[in-house]
């Protein structure tokens, strides 16, 4: 400690200048509150102006009266709100997912303890019904809100360590970086919404318990952000954010006070209060490639997620402050602050950490960060401000400080200016959802009549759908653990309809885990699947949608492994790596029949070459999702030509598909329509959005 002593005398008598210690004047407190005030409404205001788009285009973001949503979990909060405000239970609402789960364990999940969380509690309260229209009302509303709350919380982060004014930067910056803003805008009705306030205030309590001179004022901290902590558990529940705070709470304590009493007995009672348990960080299903269950071996769905993708430095700078050269000046802002503060820079270190932590969990941490990194270039733009005018000491007199602090708010000022008018505001984000599968998703209650049915389609609608129509689904956004995922993307890919028929109802009694025994191969169980093919099971509904043939490489991804060996199926001329695709061309007529030209390439429909060389297989058209027309060439390729008309005549869709994609289940009855009429029933047609068949009773399909 001697040495630690030493090395801290030698850091204060460095630091000794007026320009690295401004005190906290009337005058800064006046500042901070204004500017801190105009951050906090920017932040607003932002989310007010996104609302006031969405209703100026409703076409796009509304599905008759009910606003949509940006992110697929949001489906998760709203759906288990809907059950609270119509008096079920969250037990009810776990009980329609993994379907049938329902069905064999339904006694463990009455008899589990499920959490409900925080954002569909607060859901439900403001909701005025259980209606879809009424949830997503309350949800998207709250948004501008909690951005209020956000900006608060990160400006008192940032404030307890001395630095009121360069706070409320950090509050506008964070709040309207491209990193969070997407994650926090209108439509995202996620736990993102207060993740950053939760995170910040409770890392601000921490900083003020571990400073405090005095145990009193120390214990008082502490409480509050064991409480602070405690919320965040409720809200995310992710412990391991919180033992981040149980560091910086050490930390400080350690330095600041030296005293292991006050050390043990100040994270004991935040660890107490908070209520948080030890969970290892890498049993994470983000750190899963390949998923084990019986003798089997599936692909991580996870794999396929874009959240869970790494993205380059450069991307991650611009998502910070919308500028590579601006994050760079930020990052040295963050770094000249960490040199002059460095007890406090260590505790506050995982708050600008998260930016590396891309490395693990892929971007979907990323806007923790932001907050910091505005909050070093703000430093840094002050930092040279005074320094500025320093140089002009003599001739203010008495004026300098008045001065000096006046220029450093104005300097904040130009970068909130700054923040505002480079901001995403004006910038829109998608519902995740067209409105036309939102329409789909809705028709299928009334389709199937309230039978004992289940919705089978990719994992990405499995929220929506329940919310839309309270119907089970075989999966949803929160199983990436299981296998389902896999059956139904093999059952999607297969060239065998009667094969597609029979995983799906291999599924719909219950898969894997209805199996008495385990399974030794995959050729034992698809001779599992065939032969209980007459057993009953229950009613199917199978959603196809446009929206799946951008999914497809995910889709193949899953589907396409060998889960005996634990290994990726390649298609024929493949690369290791290279999954099916619909590749889309931009074409265009000529004035010689037959001939287009397409991506600069010219193709000749009649002999099937492009560019004069014989690669295609087979041209097909279709008109409003039905083939109309055909033309073989050559056998040995493996090059489809595809195109794609809408039944309003616009313009025509083209692709080159590889033959196992051409021939697969999902492309045969979306794209063609052609089905296995004995074991199909196509009973919603909204071709080219979505279609939507019913699995025929095992009494009526092919023996």
């Amino acid at each position: 400690m001697s040495l630690f002593f030493k090395i801290s005398e030698r850091h204060e008598k460095l630091f000794q200048h007026s320009l690295f210690n401004q005190k906290i004047t009337l005058l800064i407190i006046i500042f901070s509150i204004i500017l801190g005030t105009i951050a906090t409404y920017l932040n607003f205001q932002a989310r007010q102006i996104n609302w006031q788009i969405w209703e100026q285009n409703k076409e796009e973001f509304f599905y008759k009266d009910t606003p949509l949503f940006t992110t697929m979990d949001a489906g998760y909060f709203l759906g288990i709100a809907g059950h609270l405000k119509s008096g079920k239970t969250i037990n009810d609402y776990q009980s329609l997912r993994s379907f049938p789960r329902n069905q064999y364990e339904n006694e463990e999940i009455e008899k589990r303890e499920y959490s409900i969380p925080l954002l569909a509690r607060i859901i439900s309260y403001f909701a005025e019904d259980s209606s879809p229209e009424s949830l997503l009302v309350a949800g998207n509303k709250m948004i501008p809100y909690t951005a209020i709350i956000t900006s608060i919380a990160i400006i008192i982060a940032f404030g307890v360590t001395g630095y009121w004014l360069e706070a409320t930067v950090a509050a506008a910056g964070g709040g309207l970086s491209i990193a969070y803003y997407w994650r926090s805008a209108i439509g995202r009705i996620d736990t993102d919404q207060l993740n950053l306030a939760l995170m910040y205030f409770m890392f601000a309590m921490v900083m003020c318990a571990g400073r405090a001179k005095d145990i009193k004022w120390g214990l008082f901290f502490t409480v509050i952000a064991g409480l602070t902590a405690k919320l965040f558990m409720l809200w995310y529940g992710k412990p391991e954010l919180i033992f981040m705070a149980v560091f910086a709470l050490f930390w400080l304590t350690l330095i600041v006070s030296r005293e292991w009493q006050r050390i043990i007995g100040f994270l004991a009672l935040f660890v107490i209060i908070s209520g948080v348990g030890l969970r290892n960080p890498l049993n994470s299903i983000y750190l899963v490639s390949e998923l084990n269950y019986q003798n089997f071996v599936f692909s991580s769905v996870i794999s396929t997620v874009t959240e869970a993708s790494h993205i380059a430095i450069s991307e991650i700078l611009y998502r910070m402050t919308g500028s590579v050269l601006v994050s760079v000046f930020c990052m040295l802002g963050m770094v000249f602050w960490a040199v002059r503060h460095p007890v406090m820079a260590v505790a506050y270190v995982p708050l600008a950490g998260f930016a590396l932590f891309t490395i693990v969990l892929g971007n979907r941490a990323l806007f923790y960060s932001a907050p910091f990194f505005w909050f070093g270039g703000a430093y840094l733009a002050v930092l040279i401000t005074r320094s500025v005018f320093h140089q002009f000491s003599i001739r203010l007199g008495s004026l300098t400080q008045v001065s000096s602090i006046s220029a450093s708010a104005s300097a904040c000022t130009a970068l909130l200016i700054f923040i505002w008018v480079t901001g995403p505001v004006n910038q829109l984000a998608r519902p995740s959802i067209p409105v036309s599968i939102i329409k789909a998703m809705s028709e299928i209650k009334s389709i199937s009549r309230g039978d004992n049915s289940v919705l089978a389609s990719w994992w990405d609608y499995g929220y929506a759908s329940m919310l839309l129509n309270g119907m089970p689904t075989f999966t949803d956004p929160g199983t990436h653990g299981r296998n389902t995922n896999y059956f139904i993307a093999d059952a999607l890919l297969s060239n065998n309809s009667e094969y597609t028929a029979d995983t799906l109802r291999f599924l719909a009694r219950g898969g894997l885990s209805s199996l008495e025994v385990e399974v030794e191969n995959r050729t034992a169980l698809t001779q599992i699947m065939i032969d209980n093919r007459d057993k009953p099971a229950p009613a199917v509904y199978l959603m196809l949608t446009d929206q799946m043939t951008g999914w497809m490489p995910s889709i193949s991804k899953i589907g396409r492994w060998n889960i005996d060996l634990g290994a990726p199926i390649l298609a024929k001329g493949h690369r290791p790596g290279q999954n099916l695709v619909y590749n889309y061309l931009n074409c265009a007529d000529t004035k010689t029949p037959g001939l287009l030209r397409c991506n600069d390439s010219s193709v000749n429909l009649i002999e099937g070459k492009i560019n004069g060389k014989s690669i295609l297989d087979l041209v097909v058209e279709t008109h409003g999702g039905l083939l109309v027309g055909s033309r073989r060439f050559k056998d040995t390729e493996l090059n489809m030509f595809q195109i794609m008309k809408d039944r309003k005549g616009g313009a025509a869709k083209v692709a080159i598909l590889h033959e196992e994609l051409f021939y697969s289940s999902f492309n045969q009855m979306f794209h063609l329509g052609r089905f296995d009429t004995k074991n199909f029933k196509l009973v919603y047609d909204d071709y080219p959005h979505a279609r939507i068949f019913k699995l025929l009773p095992p009494s009526l399909a092919v023996k």
